[in-house]
């Protein structure tokens, strides 16, 4: 099955229903060759995965109950906080662990939320050019980040946050991505060509932020879709996917013939539409018809922290130029920690029965205030804690989108279903996924009434939970494969199988390698 190389190239937040689209319309001619000549299948993502948890377990090969990694920001269980995640909070091993210890030469390119370990050996860089930086960028050999960024330029966009969906500011981001995509693609070439490597594992980051900011341009439903504005931007996020399309086939061109190739996007894209900016209210609702209140008795005076409250007093009261004009002079972990100290609520929090999880994107999340775990807990394990949850899933599975009429709510998690609540550190009790269909500005339920509010997100475009698999091998099943139960866990054990390394440890997929190339003569 095994060929000498792997090379494995991942695609951050690229949507495969647009590749699709564009690849059978002629913008994306690699792909649309792939398409035809490789095995592939696309996939949706369990109901317990957030984006920021997806990184992770596609790097660890286990589930977030077990990597421990939900997101950027981070709860902090038994303190009631909120703080930026570290590294140190994985539990689980990278998945090239085995490669390195089996003797495979690894080159690791910018790999999201990695960290370069000198004992895996080989070349190893992260912090380039991603979407998220949460910690130091840093390199294996420790000169080798340094040395490509001086070779070839560093990223033209620097954090995607400092970005706008304004006209100029689109433009700016356009011109950086495009630029950026094209040095990628030429740090990429300059390591697959040196072929001192067996495994090679890269990341474009590009299209995680153009999703975000330039969603609305190719989506004439959208709301903020404006004629105007496309006339002078253009399709600029069908450029940046051609432009992919185009450092793709480079980078296979150099692959050689004794490489298996495979192609993988992370999660995808879609319009911007999610309740999670009425999620608060809905739990401090529910909360109050727990313990016998009025759900239309509000309190928002009490959901904003110390710190927000003086935020809304003070900066908020500037002209936009003039915030923007600030934000933009700060520096980002600066910027991340106000942004944690105005999310977190600690006092609030350990008054209620349970409380939302903040800044999940399109994601909302419940933390229930359990006794035994919480320092404060207000609901006690057991029979309660099932049927404070039974009661909260029941009311908001009937939450109504009062626009459209339609149901609010995709789906719900539990991590009950799969755990013990006292065992899953920072990982909410409850997951809900918001339909994305259409806006939503209101929504209602016959217990807790009418929720309304705007959506005030810059992001036009947000994360849907899908993605997509590719393996070029020369015993390829051609074409697309419906693969009963894929999802983003499989994505680690394939690889380990084409490569025909034993995990060190049980992973939480399984390979689908009989299902994507034929059986060995």
């Amino acid at each position: 099955m095994t060929q000498k190389r792997l090379l494995v190239l991942g695609f951050d937040s690229m949507d495969v229903e647009l590749v699709r689209r564009w690849a059978a319309a002629g913008y994306l001619p690699t792909f649309r060759r792939l398409f035809e000549t490789a095995a592939w299948t696309d996939y949706i993502d369990p109901p317990e995965h957030m984006s920021g948890t997806i990184w992770t377990t596609i790097n660890t090969g286990v589930g977030p109950a077990r990597h421990n990694f939900q997101f950027f920001i981070r709860f902090s269980g038994g303190s009631y906080r909120v703080r930026l995640a570290r590294a140190e909070d994985m539990r689980a091993e990278p998945f090239w662990k085995w490669f390195a210890e089996s003797g495979r030469r690894i080159v690791l390119a910018d790999v999201p939320y990695t960290v370069p370990k000198p004992e895996y050996g080989g070349k190893q860089f992260w912090g380039w050019g991603p979407h998220d930086l949460p910690w130091k960028r840093s390199s294996e050999p420790r000169g080798l980040l340094s040395s490509l960024s001086a070779q070839f330029g560093v990223h033209p966009v620097p954090f995607c946050q400092i970005y706008s969906t304004k006209t100029d500011s689109t433009l700016r981001l356009r011109s950086g991505l495009l630029t950026g995509i094209e040095r990628r693609t030429e740090i990429l070439k300059s390591l697959i060509v040196c072929r001192d490597w067996d495994f090679f594992y890269g990341v474009y980051g590009e299209p995680h932020c153009a999703g975000h900011l330039m969603w609305h341009l190719e989506d004439e439903s959208h709301p903020r879709h404006n004629p105007e504005q496309l006339a002078t931007v253009g399709h600029a996020m069908r450029e940046i996917y051609a432009a992919m399309d185009r450092g793709l086939g480079e980078l296979l061109a150099c692959a050689g013939t004794d490489t298996t190739c495979v192609v993988f996007f992370s999660h995808g894209l879609g319009p911007n539409y999610h309740g999670e900016h009425l999620f608060p209210e809905v739990v401090e609702r529910f909360n109050r018809w727990w313990e016998g209140e009025s759900p239309d008795v509000e309190r928002r005076d009490e959901r904003r922290s110390w710190l927000d409250s003086a935020w809304q007093r003070s900066v908020r009261r500037l002209p936009a130029t003039w915030r923007d004009g600030v934000r933009r002079r700060l520096p980002m972990s600066l910027r991340a920690w106000i942004t944690v100290k105005r999310l977190e609520n600690p006092k609030q929090w350990s008054r209620m029965p349970a409380f939302s999880l903040p800044l999940l994107d399109v994601f909302s999340a419940l933390r229930v205030n359990l006794v035994g775990r919480e320092p404060q807990g207000q609901i006690r394990r057991g029979e309660e804690y099932r049927r404070y949850l039974d009661a909260f899933t029941e009311e908001i599975s009937q939450l109504m989108n009062v626009e459209s009429g339609e149901p609010a709510v995709e789906r719900i998690w539990r991590a009950d279903q799969q755990a013990d609540p006292l065992t899953i550190g920072s990982e909410p009790d409850l997951i809900v996924w918001w339909k994305k269909e259409h806006p939503i500005r209101a929504i209602r339920s016959r217990t807790l009434g009418t929720i309304s509010g705007e959506n005030t997100e810059i992001r036009t475009g947000e994360h849907v939970m899908r993605g997509m698999l590719l393996v070029s091998h020369p015993r390829a099943k051609r074409g697309r494969h419906t693969i009963s139960g894929m999802n983003v866990l499989d994505i680690p054990a394939t690889l380990c199988d084409l490569a025909g390394i034993p995990p060190g440890t049980a992973l939480d997929g399984r390979s689908r390698c009989n299902a994507l190339l034929e059986d060995q003569d």
